[in-house]
């Protein structure tokens, strides 16, 4: 930051009155203060050393005005004045910053210690080698992690966070031989748990792909016993995760209905209605007040109550509008929170980011279209279309063949039967239709990347048109568009036409046709894929069974459900036993890709003689 210096030199009395202002609140600035007559400081480190909103900062390094020096180092009071501002304010009362956590903070996010200040490792001012190790190996491990995404919110907790947290959490309850859940993780407070905590059993649900695989990797490597699930929290909490858990942790975007359907799918995980708890980390500018009331309300709709909250107990790399730094809740519930979970947390709309497509800001309207919106028109009668080749991909029907199934927001032509974009998680029968003039159409306009695939899996009809962004990750390169088609290529044949219109926001969309695939005359290997991924919604451990028994029948050969079950365990291999109790729509990217490999690789008459 440049201040601008060039108006009327500031005075003690003036710089006086505007701390003042703040009342009892006012030792976050003092500390402030404390801070520049120490020594240059970048203004990075002034909000994150004391939590204090950006603009607040800004405004107190206004009222100092011309008793500031600028340097490349960051800007401190001039030092023939720092004695009286030090006399003036009684800085030398002053312990900076007052937690000596907040000093391994600012080093953990590049700051460099404050003059005076020892930056071990977040955790004291003479932390032991095991805990600075510690530390240092979280710092490691948010390094390598996949860059936050500003469109999801997504801002990184520092290592000395992490650390706290973990810490926190193994000495304030019972986790050995216990379950937690993580609603969204992309922190990677689930490995430090896991490090400190190995006899914790670790589920994370999450939205970004890159986050599951990350974690998915560092567990596997690590031995750490962390299962990762796909979930869009928008719709609903995966299966896998439902009345789960003994404790949810969750760093939700910090909006009311962000944080109020975090916290509802949180709820919906545990399984203990007795002593179960929710920790959020969620935090607001003092400056802003009324947000941090709605956030509350939000929250409270829910029939929690705040058991504990823990000020400034997260630190962040950014976040500088709410002073780098969030609270820490503990909600519990209580007997009213199950009577009204389910209709308080459908009520929570799907704009819940202050960024991108799904902010709150995002079109108006949407997120009723994007909800369980399920009117049926009739079905006109009209000439079936020609069924589509295997050879090549067949072209859409027409509107005029019959009306189409529309999901999603657009209101897709005249008397098609329109659903919501949660219908894709939920699963229904009219997700499935293998007539030759079967049509759908699926607008994913708004989708954070992860949702073209889920619509793939989900959707299973002779023709199928989804439209997304042009810059979304799975069609914006030939290599990415490639990889998709690979992955489906036993169930669609994907085509992508050469349109990238802009709609009436202005934003790029393109197309992405899907034809049903002819399996006359496949592979047993492929028959088993399609099989499975004609099913998304089913437990693939079932799904499988029953579809080894049928392409073995078509070969002759009848296999009874055991020898089934058998064939599916020695195809799936004795690392990935886990993914057989999930769902495909709520099984991650890096996971399906390994399943679908060892389908494709099964021996002929998978090895049973």
């Amino acid at each position: 930051m440049t201040v601008d210096m060039t108006g009327e030199k500031s005075t003690v009395d003036a710089v006086a009155a505007f701390v003042g202002g703040f009342g009892v609140r006012s030792r976050p600035l003092r500390e402030i203060l404390s801070l520049l007559t120490r020594g240059s400081q970048p203004i990075e480190a002034l909000i994150a050393l004391t939590a204090t909103p950006r603009r607040a900062v800004e405004d107190l390094l206004r009222s100092i005005g011309g008793d500031l020096e600028e340097s490349p180092e960051g800007l401190r009071i001039r030092p023939e004045l720092t004695a009286r501002y030090r006399e003036f304010f009684g800085l030398g009362e002053l312990a900076v910053p007052a937690d000596d956590q907040l000093a391994g903070t600012a080093r953990a996010a590049g700051l460099g210690p404050a003059e005076g200040l020892d930056a071990t490792d977040g955790v004291g001012p003479a932390a032991d080698p095991e805990s600075a190790a510690r530390v240092r190996a979280l710092a490691a491990l948010i390094e390598g992690a996949p860059a936050p995404r500003r469109d999801l919110d997504h801002v990184a907790a520092t290592a000395p966070t992490l650390a706290r947290r973990a810490s926190w959490l193994c000495s304030t309850y019972d986790l050995a031989g216990r379950r937690v859940l993580f609603v969204g993780d992309h922190d990677l407070t689930s490995v430090a748990l896991a490090r400190v905590c190995p006899r914790a059993d670790i589920t994370v649900v999450d939205l970004d792909e890159r986050t599951l695989a990350y974690i998915d990797a560092t567990a596997r490597s690590e031995g750490l016993p962390i299962r990762t699930l796909f979930g869009d929290l928008r719709f609903m909490l995966p299966p896998a995760a439902r009345e789960w858990a003994d404790l949810v942790f969750t760093d939700p975007p910090y909006t009311p209905d962000g944080v109020g359907l975090f916290l509802g799918r949180g709820l919906s995980g545990l399984r203990d209605k007795v002593n179960g708890v929710v920790v959020v980390a969620y935090g607001h500018s003092r400056l802003h007040p009324m947000l941090g009331f709605q956030v509350q309300q939000s929250a409270q709709q829910l029939g929690v109550v705040f058991e504990t909250i823990l000020p400034a107990f997260n630190r962040y790399h950014g976040a500088q509008a709410v002073g780098s730094a969030s609270d820490l809740y503990v909600c519990a519930p209580t007997s009213r929170t199950w009577k009204v979970l389910d209709r308080v947390s459908e009520g929570f709309g799907t704009r819940i980011y202050t960024h991108g497509r799904q902010s709150v800001e995002s079109a108006a309207g949407a997120d009723r279209a994007a909800g369980d919106g399920g009117s049926t028109a009739t079905r006109a009668s009209a000439p079936s279309a020609s069924p589509a080749s295997p050879a090549a991909p067949a072209s859409p029907p027409s509107s005029a063949s019959r009306p189409a199934t529309v999901i999603g927001e657009t209101a897709g032509p005249p008397g098609a039967r329109r659903l919501g974009l949660r219908v894709l998680f939920a699963g229904s029968d009219y997700l499935r239709d293998l007539d030759a003039d079967a049509a759908f159409e699926v607008d994913l306009t708004a989708d954070p990347g992860p949702l073209l695939l889920r619509g793939l899996l989900a959707v299973t009809g002779a023709h199928a048109r989804f439209l997304v962004p042009a810059d979304h990750p799975d069609v914006s390169t030939p290599a990415a568009r490639a990889q998709l088609a690979d992955l489906l290529a036993a169930k669609y044949r994907l085509s992508f036409p050469p349109s990238s219109s802009p709609s009436s926001g202005g934003a790029r969309h393109v197309t992405v046709e899907a034809a049903l695939i002819d399996p006359e005359g496949a592979a047993s290997a492929d028959l088993l894929a399609r099989w499975l991924l004609e099913r998304a919604h089913g437990r693939i451990g079932n799904v499988l069974r029953e579809g080894v028994i049928r392409v073995a029948a078509r070969d002759g050969r009848a296999l009874s459900k055991n020898e089934a079950r058998a064939v599916v365990r020695a195809l799936v291999g004795e690392a990935e036993q886990d993914v057989l109790t999930l769902t495909l729509v709520e099984t991650p990217r890096g996971r399906l890709e390994r399943l679908l490999s060892a389908l494709r690789a099964a021996p002929a008459g998978f090895g049973v003689g």
